[in-house]
C-alpha cells in the first residue's frame, strides 16, 4: 500500500519520540518537526517509487499495461472479448442444403451468427454426437457470432431471421447461446499467468495444456493425452465461444506447441467431441401458464446447469434434470416414467475427450407436444 507523506511523518514522529524522550515538542513551529518534515517528504518519494516498481515487477501486484508487459515476457497476451455460439435448428424440405457461413440474426438485437458447417436437411449432423433415441434427426448445426463480447449473447428463440432467406426453411435457437464473454480482466489474466508459470514442467499433461492456451487466445481449455499411434501428444481443445476450431486453426496451434517443447515429439490438436444432451418428458400443466413459457424456462435452466458442469468427461445427473423440471413454474405433475435423458433414466457420463451440449428438449402436456425435433416436409 502506498503511504502518504503525512503517514510517514506520523510514523517518524512516533519513532523519534520513542527514541529521544528528552524532545517533547513536535509542533508546527518546532525545530524537530521541521527536520522530520523534510525527511518524510524524501522518504515518501522513495516509498512510492518502490511501490510502483513492485507493481511493475510482480505478477500479484501488477495492473493494466504493467500486467500486460509481464505476460508478454512469457508469450502471453490478454484475451479479448469472446464470440458466442448457439445451436441452430433448421426446418424445411428434405434435401435442402444450408451452406456454411449462412447468416442468421437475432429478432431482438440484430446480432448476427453464422453457421460453422454446411448441413443438408434430413441427414445427421456430423459435429454433434446424439444418442440413437434422439427425437431430432440431426438438422442442427453450431453457429458462431460474427462479433464478440457479452452483447452477442442470444436468448431462447431469438435467432429466427435469415440475412438471405432460404426458400421453405425456418430457423430458431432452442436454447440460449454459450460464450460471449468480455475481455479478460486483470484478475483473470493474472490468474492465467500464474497458472502458466506453475505448470512449466516439460512433458507433463499440464505443460501441454498450458502451452495450448498460450498458443491461441481463443482456447478456453484443453485436454492433453498420450498419442499411442504417433508416440507423441494429442490435445483436445475447446474454443472460448464453445464452437469448433477450423482445421487450419488446429494445425497452427499444434505448430506453436511443437516449437515450444524440448522433446520435439509429434503434437496434434483436435476439437473436443460434443455429446448432445436430449431431454424428453410428459407432464400435467398449470393451464394458466403457456406451454411455450414453461419450455423457455426449463430450456434456460437446463442449459445453465450443463454450462455449470461443463468440462471433459462431465457427468449430467438425471436427478438434477428431474429437480429442474419438477420445480419449474407451470409443471403441476411430472410423469416420472416418461422422463429420459438421452433415452435413459440414469446419469449421462460423457467420454473422456467429450464435453456436453444441450441439443434437444421435448415436453408433452397430454394435449400438445413442444419439441425441437424436425417435422420433415416430404417433397
Amino acid at each position: 500500500m502506498i503511504k502518504t507523506q503525512g503517514q510517514i511523518l506520523a510514523d517518524l514522529i512516533a519513532d523519534f519520540i520513542a527514541a529521544q524522550d528528552k524532545i517533547t515538542y513536535t509542533g508546527i513551529d518546532g525545530t524537530a518537526r521541521g527536520m522530520l518534515f523534510a525527511n518524510s517528504n524524501i522518504l515518501a518519494e522513495i516509498w512510492n517509487d518502490l511501490t510502483q516498481a513492485g507493481r511493475k515487477a510482480f505478477v500479484d501486484t501488477s495492473q493494466g499495461n504493467d500486467l500486460d508487459n509481464l505476460g508478454a515476457r512469457l508469450g502471453l497476451t490478454r484475451r479479448g472479448a469472446a464470440q458466442s455460439s448457439a445451436v441452430l435448428l433448421f426446418t424445411g424440405t428434405i434435401g435442402t442444403v444450408i451452406p456454411i457461413n449462412t447468416i442468421v440474426k437475432s429478432n431482438q438485437t440484430g446480432t448476427q451468427y453464422q453457421t460453422t458447417a454446411a448441413i443438408t436437411i434430413g441427414t445427421a449432423n456430423p459435429n454433434i454426437q446424439e444418442p440413437m433415441t434422439a427425437p431430432s434427426i440431426g438438422d442442427i448445426v453450431i453457429a458462431e457470432s460474427i462479433n464478440s463480447g457479452n452483447k452477442t449473447k442470444a436468448g431462447v428463440g431469438e435467432l429466427t431471421q435469415f440475412q438471405t432467406p432460404i426458400a421453405g426453411v425456418t430457423v430458431t435457437n432452442p436454447f440460449p447461446s454459450s460464450g460471449g464473454s468480455d475481455a479478460e480482466t486483470d484478475d483473470q489474466f493474472r490468474q492465467r499467468i500464474m497458472n502458466y508459470i506453475a505448470t512449466l514442467s516439460q512433458g507433463t499433461q499440464a505443460f501441454y495444456e498450458a502451452l495450448a492456451q498460450a498458443a491461441d487466445n481463443t482456447v478456453y481449455t484443453a485436454l492433453a493425452t498420450y498419442d499411442n499411434v504417433n508416440l507423441g501428444t494429442k490435445i483436445y481443445l475447446i474454443k472460448s465461444s464453445f464452437a469448433s476450431f477450423s482445421n487450419t486453426d488446429l494445425t497452427n496451434i499444434a505448430s506453436v506447441i511443437y516449437d515450444k517443447q524440448r522433446a520435439l515429439m509429434p503434437v496434434s490438436c483436435l476439437n473436443a467431441g460434443i455429446q448432445g444432451i436430449v431431454v424428453a418428458f410428459d407432464y400435467e400443466r398449470d393451464t394458466t401458464i403457456l406451454q411455450s413459457t414453461i419450455y423457455t424456462d426449463i430450456a434456460n435452466q437446463i442449459a445453465n446447469y450443463i454450462m455449470n458442469n461443463f468440462g471433459f468427461g462431465a457427468t449430467i445427473k438425471y436427478q438434477d434434470i428431474l429437480d429442474i423440471i419438477i420445480n419449474a413454474a407451470g409443471v403441476r405433475k411430472l410423469n416420472l416414467a416418461s422422463l429420459t435423458v438421452n433415452g435413459l433414466n440414469t446419469d449421462i457420463i460423457c467420454g473422456s475427450n467429450y464435453v456436453p451440449r444441450f441439443t434437444s428438449l421435448s415436453m408433452n402436456d397430454g394435449i400438445t407436444t413442444i419439441t425441437n425435433s424436425i417435422n420433415q416436409v416430404i417433397p
